[in-house]
C-alpha cells in the first residue's frame, strides 16, 4: 500500500449520542458505522476509541475473499455475516428500487440479523458494522440496532440519509476497491444515494409487526437475553455487562 492510497475511511460514525425516551441517549464508544475499511486508511479523527475490538462485515463472500480484512488481528475479530449473496451483488436486479432490494433482504435475511444484534451484544467494544458504501447493508443492521435500542424511527431516517453527505468519498472508495460494484451498480437511479423512503420501507415492516421490531427479530431467532443485553449496553447510563 503506497502512501498515495492512505485514505480516511468514508462514512464513518459513531451512533452514540442520539435521543432515547426519559431523556436519554445511546451510548458513545460502542457501535461505529462505515463504508469498505483498507490498508493504509489513515487514523480517524471523528471517533473517540479506534481500532476497534470487533467488526461485523456484512460483504458477501466472494467480495470478503477479494482481500484479506485489514483489520484482522490478535486484537480485533472480525465476523462475517453476509446479509446479501454473491449472486444478489454481483447481478442486482435491475427492474429493483432500492427500497424493494431493502425488503428483500428482510425476507431473505432475518436469522443474519439476528446474529448481528447477538453480537452487538455481547462482543467486545467498539463494533464496526461495514459492508462496501457502509449505506445498504449496513444500512439496515444499523436501524435495526438503533430501533430495538429505543431510537425513534425519525431519527433512524436521519442517520441513515446522512450517509448522502460522504457519497462521493463511498463512491471513489468503491471504484478504488470494489470496482465490480461500480459496474454493476448503475449511477442512474437511488441505488447511488440513501433515500429516506428506502429505509423508512423497513421500518415500516417492523412496525407492522405487534411488539415491533423485537417480535420480528424474536421470530427469527433472536432471544430475549440479547435484546435486553444491547439494549442496557447501548444506553447512556444503562448496564454494561457483557
Amino acid at each position: 500500500m503506497t502512501v498515495a492510497e492512505t485514505d480516511a475511511l468514508p462514512n464513518l460514525r459513531d451512533l452514540g449520542g442520539l435521543p432515547l425516551h426519559d431523556g436519554l441517549q445511546t451510548r458513545s464508544g460502542v457501535l461505529y458505522r462505515s463504508a469498505l475499511p483498507v490498508d493504509g486508511d489513515a487514523t480517524p479523527t471523528g471517533v473517540a476509541e479506534w481500532p476497534v475490538q470487533t467488526v461485523v462485515d456484512l460483504r458477501s463472500p466472494r467480495e470478503q475473499a477479494t482481500r484479506a480484512h485489514p483489520f484482522d488481528s490478535a486484537d480485533t475479530v472480525v465476523h462475517r455475516i453476509a446479509l446479501m449473496s454473491d449472486r444478489e451483488v454481483a447481478r442486482p436486479d435491475p427492474n429493483f428500487r432500492l427500497a424493494d432490494l431493502y425488503l428483500r433482504v428482510l425476507d431473505r435475511a432475518g436469522a443474519q440479523l439476528a446474529e448481528i444484534l447477538d453480537v452487538a451484544a455481547t462482543a467486545p467494544g467498539p463494533i464496526l458494522l461495514h459492508c462496501a458504501a457502509g449505506k445498504d447493508r449496513t444500512g439496515i443492521a444499523v436501524a435495526m440496532l438503533l430501533r430495538v435500542a429505543g431510537v425513534g424511527a425519525a431519527e433512524v431516517v436521519d442517520d441513515y440519509t446522512a450517509t448522502n453527505d460522504h457519497m462521493d468519498a463511498v463512491l471513489a472508495r468503491i471504484t478504488r476497491f470494489a470496482p465490480e460494484l461500480g459496474r454493476v451498480h448503475p449511477t442512474n437511479r437511488d441505488l447511488v444515494g440513501a433515500p429516506p423512503e428506502a429505509i423508512q420501507g423497513v421500518l415500516d415492516t417492523w412496525d407492522a409487526e405487534p411488539g415491533g421490531v423485537r417480535t420480528w427479530l424474536l421470530q427469527r431467532g433472536a432471544t430475549e437475553d440479547a435484546l435486553e443485553r444491547w439494549t442496557a449496553r447501548f444506553t447512556e447510563n444503562g448496564d454494561t455487562r457483557g
